[in-house]
């Protein structure tokens, strides 16, 4: 792997990740000493021009790197932090910010020493852009921005966020503008959202409450949001989503086996239950490979990600029924519930949460 080995990253997740994670998950901590190391090992680096201080890498390369931390780990919810951090912010700042707005913010996000989010969806339209609330309103020298915005990951302990708000309207026409926004900015009220599950990945309540944004503060061009910045980070977030599922159904498979291994003296299934089993394992490896498709094309841009759709609504719907079928078959033979399975099952209703999104563009694409 260019930049970083597998095996470091292996070591890093399974050393200082899985060792900490029942502690950190009981209390739902976000451990900033824990995401500085992840920098420092060079995660959030990945697929960043040298240029700016990363160590270069392919989409691939970043999808295989989030797999196995996710694997060895065992922490959904912190790869989730590392996505949103990489693909909704560090990423839409490397590819449509200024050379200033680079220089400022890529170094500490690549570093660990800052913590990036993204807050889009809002309480009644949800991620939709056409329907969005925020505004920014022109001010003298700069915007004043408000509205609110919820289930944003790291949201409490973020430290830049990349926000989308209305900054124009023409009829039914939406003009939407994407902003950088530093969360020590006066009129920025957060509040911790508690989920039950991604307990180690923190979400909030992000209220903007006529905040001043400087002109420089815009990301990319004025009326381009949606066009460019919401649109192909939310490619780059999803792809990397299904291969941080893949690695935790690879965790829910080896504790299940280990577990029933143990309690009836080996992996001894017949008949339609072996087929099933059988079945689900090797769709989990065909999992793997086309996440790495999906992550390759989603990185090239919105109208290659397009060509995509219709494999990621099939893997995202296959990712709940394979977590559906995993939750039955430790219920049919008892196996017991202990950590780290039961964070494993806690966070995998994020397979579940995401049929639910593609779900509805399944709607659109096949019943409309």
């Amino acid at each position: 792997m260019f930049g970083v080995e597998l095996e470091a990253i292996s070591n890093l997740a399974r050393d200082e990740v899985f060792s900490t994670l029942e502690r950190r998950y009981a209390d739902g901590v976000f451990s900033r000493d824990l995401w500085r190391k992840m920098g420092k090992t060079g995660l959030f680096g990945l697929t960043v021009d040298e240029d700016y201080g990363g160590n270069g890498g392919s989409p691939r390369d970043l999808a295989l790197a989030v797999r196995e931390f996710t694997e060895k780990g065992y922490d959904l919810g912190l790869s989730l932090s590392w996505i949103t951090h990489h693909s909704l912010c560090l990423k839409s700042i490397e590819a449509f910010g200024t050379d200033k707005q680079k220089e400022k913010y890529l170094p500490g996000l690549i570093s660990g020493e800052l913590v990036g989010a993204a807050a889009f969806s809002e309480p009644e339209t949800r991620g939709d852009p056409f329907n969005m609330k925020t505004i920014a309103r022109r001010n003298d020298g700069g915007y004043k921005l408000t509205g609110k915005k919820v289930y944003v990951t790291c949201g409490p302990v973020a430290d830049v966020l990349v926000t989308l708000a209305l900054t124009g309207e023409e009829g039914e026409k939406k003009e939407l503008t994407a902003f950088i926004v530093e969360t020590s900015l006066p009129g920025i009220k957060i509040e911790r959202m508690d989920l039950n599950f991604l307990r180690t990945s923190p979400h909030a309540i992000v209220e903007f409450e006529d905040v001043m944004l400087q002109d420089n503060a815009v990301l990319g061009e004025v009326g381009g949001g949606h066009s460019d910045s919401s649109r192909t980070a939310f490619a780059r977030e999803r792809a990397l989503v299904l291969s941080a599922l893949c690695g935790m159904f690879q965790c829910a498979v080896n504790e299940v086996s280990a577990r029933f291994r143990q309690k009836y003296e080996g992996l001894r299934l017949e008949g339609p239950e072996a087929g099933s089993w059988i079945h689900h394992l090797s769709a989990l490896e065909a999992y793997r490979y086309l996440t790495l498709e999906i992550s390759n094309r989603a990185f090239l841009g919105y109208e290659e990600w397009k060509k995509s759709v219709e494999l990621l609504i099939y893997l995202g719907m296959s990712y709940a029924k394979w977590a559906y079928w995993i939750d039955a078959f430790i219920s049919r033979h008892d196996i017991e519930v202990t950590f780290p399975l039961d964070v494993v099952l806690s966070d995998m209703k994020l397979a579940l949460v995401n049929e639910g999104l593609l779900l509805k563009e399944g709607k659109r694409m096949y019943l409309s």
